[in-house]
């Protein structure tokens, strides 16, 4: 929605697979920022800083030459890492 308004206005045209393979950083960002993969509420302030943090990352392995497979791997790792404390998170707050 938002994400692609903006995107067309920065390059003045739109293309339908400008965002192809971006899934995986979209998640981890929002999974970052709170959002439960299990359902629930999460705040808007909390997404933006998943996605900051997602952006500094990225941009820190591209300003360090680190191949596009490692890229990968460490986005993978972030997700699995952001999971495992969503699923501690809502672990512990059932027990309350």
């Amino acid at each position: 929605g938002i994400a692609g308004i903006l995107l067309a206005s920065r390059i003045t045209s739109g293309q339908p697979n400008a965002a192809v393979g971006l899934e995986l950083s979209v998640i981890s960002a929002c999974v970052l920022g709170g959002v439960s993969l299990a359902g629930g509420r999460a705040t808007m302030s909390g997404v933006i800083v998943g996605v900051l943090i997602m952006g500094i990352a990225e941009n820190a392995m591209n300003l360090l030459n680190i191949p596009a497979f490692y890229q990968y791997i460490v986005r993978g790792v972030i997700l699995l890492l952001a999971v495992l404390l969503d699923n501690l998170r809502s672990s512990a707050l059932g027990r309350r």
